[in-house]
């Protein structure tokens, strides 16, 4: 019985050492790998080795005294960034890059292992021994800089960053010596698969970037293994091929010259950038102009809401009916709450949201990040009939009536409801409406038709339910001073977007100040929740309307 005690003390012990760390979501941490483009071939300049900012971090993945670095512990990235004696690399301007275009408050750490001339096979842990085996003296002796494996090192020391900040991204550039391989995708799987379990890591939140050889238009050895590369996403989904074309070849025609690395690492860098959201305005204001890589994936390790069926009596329709309603993380009855109510399409119901949008994941991660205040979110059954079900012909006359009914059955009976029910504010200043595709035309008519009950509103994809402008708001100057934000957002490939459009055309004539957020996209979900992670981040707090413009692709 002792022994069994002593156990499970350990463990808990063991578990409590591993979780006794905090870890900085806003350090990010790159892992980076391959062969000598990654490892850096060109002479380091002295513009290389100025103006880092401290910002950018490199963690030391060998012993160099000469530079006064030792394994393991972080340093400013100034050059070399992978061994004592290696040269330039892209990782060098990848990290300086992404300094430069995000919050003052974000770090960047990079782990760069690399081996000249090696094969991918160097870093599959199962084939890794073999290959050394029968690798040259000369590869032989920088690999025995890693202790004979650059994989187990590149593991150790992604653990060791992992107690300060989190793993974002993977940077390969590896290939010249595989050319012509055209296992090389399956293989790099391999490698990324293993990354992914070794250090408990999602694929869908940590993407792999792979850049191009030297070009066929710099007349690179290895060109013709460009378009083995560009194949990768076809076997890692979240994987991203980084073009070389215009980046300067060396005289070897192998590697880059220090200009070419320079441009290559700011093309890695854009890359993330545009997965994490970001764009950088006018060379002065740092945007998240759209939602992060992992923004709509389940977090384990942070606080959630809650999600509750609720049925409340409608006099509108004469019956009872049904809603799903959010609530915030840490939700307080003693605190007051302002109220999102999110509207469905035509075909769906109080659960299409949940069922296709995830708003719950969306806002529990949006919530952990500081982003979004806190909020109730209502999402409703916006077909307001005894039968509301989305069953049978969802466009025959009657149920096309009864989102317009709907009107009154929110204003009556759903929101009085709500604010009996749960502790909420009672002004339009603290209400907000937004919904997709039909939603998206009920929240502008019901909205805008309403400036009393609502200063929040938004439309995603809106439908040909909406009214024509100059209806939906007659009186613009009442709108200049009721509305806090007024949100329009549509994909570019939307069969509907004209909608969108006249709406838009008609607010900036009038001078009604709007966003008008055009994506790229279709008629889906992935517009949708775009547009609800963007949009909640706007709501209940001061708007700075003079940024409205600048939040388009």
């Amino acid at each position: 019985m002792k022994s069994i005690i002593k156990f499970f003390a350990f463990a808990v012990l063991f578990s409590i050492g591993q979780k006794g760390y905090s870890q900085d979501a806003d350090f990010q941490v790159y892992l980076s790998f391959g062969q000598s483009n990654m490892e850096g071939s060109a002479k380091i300049e002295p513009q290389d080795k100025v103006g880092v900012d401290d910002r950018f971090q490199v963690l030391a993945a060998v012993d160099c005294p000469e530079i006064g670095r030792k394994m393991g512990n972080w340093y400013t990235a100034i050059p070399p960034l992978c061994r004592c004696t290696t040269g330039l690399t892209l990782t060098d301007y990848f990290g300086r890059t992404m300094v430069d275009n995000l919050p003052k408050n974000v770090k960047i750490g990079i782990i760069n292992v690399a081996v000249g001339g090696c094969k991918i096979e160097l870093f599959d842990k199962d084939k890794s021994e073999s290959y050394i085996a029968t690798a040259p003296d000369w590869m032989k002796g920088m690999i025995k800089q890693y202790d004979g494996n650059p994989y187990a090192r590149l593991v150790e020391m992604a653990r060791i960053a992992q107690k300060k900040g989190v793993i974002k991204g993977i940077l390969l550039h590896q290939g010249e010596s595989n050319t012509n391989d055209t296992l090389w995708p399956k293989k790099v799987k391999i490698v990324y698969d293993n990354l992914m379990k070794d250090l408990n890591l999602d694929p869908k939140k940590v993407p792999l970037l792979s850049g191009e050889t030297v070009g066929e238009d710099q007349n690179g050895k290895c060109a013709v293994m460009n378009k083995i590369i560009t194949k990768l996403p076809q076997t890692i989904p979240n994987s991203y091929v980084i073009s070389s074309s215009g980046c300067a070849g060396a005289d070897d025609n192998l590697h880059f010259t220090a200009a070419g690395y320079r441009e290559l690492g700011k093309r890695y860098a854009q890359r993330m950038l545009s997965l994490l959201g970001y764009k950088l305005d006018d060379g002065k204001t740092i945007l998240r102009i759209h939602a992060p890589i992992g923004y709509d994936q389940l977090n384990s390790n942070i606080a959630s809401g809650k999600v509750e069926s609720i049925s409340y009596n409608s006099k509108t329709v004469g019956s009872l009916r049904k809603a799903t309603v959010y609530t915030p993380p840490g939700f307080n009855k003693k605190k007051k709450y302002p109220v999102l109510y999110l509207l469905h399409g035509i075909g769906g119901d109080e659960k299409e949201w949940l069922n296709g949008g995830n708003p719950q994941i969306i806002l529990d991660n949006l919530y952990a990040e500081a982003k979004i205040e806190p909020m109730i979110v209502v999402m409703p059954n916006g077909r307001a009939m005894k039968d509301d079900s989305a069953s049978g012909n969802i466009m025959a006359p009657e149920k096309i009536e009864a989102f317009a009914a709907f009107e009154k059955d929110l204003l009556n009976d759903l929101i009085p409801f709500i604010e009996k029910k749960y502790p909420t504010y009672k002004d339009s200043e603290h209400r907000a409406i937004a919904g997709l595709s039909m939603g998206g035309g009920q929240s502008l008519n019901f909205g805008l038709g309403n400036l009393d009950q609502f200063a929040w509103v938004g439309a995603f994809s809106a439908a040909p339910n909406t009214k024509m402008p100059e209806e939906l708001l007659p009186n613009p100057e009442e709108a200049k001073k009721k509305l806090q934000l007024l949100w329009i957002s549509c994909g570019d490939n939307d069969r509907l977007i004209d909608n969108s459009k006249r709406t838009h055309d008609y607010l900036d004539k009038n001078e009604v100040p709007h966003i008008y957020y055009i994506e790229p996209g279709v008629h889906d979900f992935k517009v949708w929740k775009n547009g609800l992670y963007m949009f909640s981040q706007f709501l209940f707090k001061p708007v700075d309307q003079s940024s409205f413009a600048s939040y388009k692709f």
